[in-house]
């Protein structure tokens, strides 16, 4: 794959998704962290 443009680096993608999750977890934690502790105590 050519990279011709920066948004192609896919580090850059990541980066780009974690960043939209980041701010989904600070605009709404307690929904969030919820479906984490969840997780935790059904192990």
């Amino acid at each position: 794959m050519k990279i011709e443009r920066f948004e192609d680096i896919e580090a850059w993608q990541l980066a780009r998704e974690l960043t939209r999750k980041v701010y989904a977890l600070a605009n709404n934690p307690e929904s969030a962290l919820r479906g984490f502790g969840s997780a935790i105590h059904h192990e």
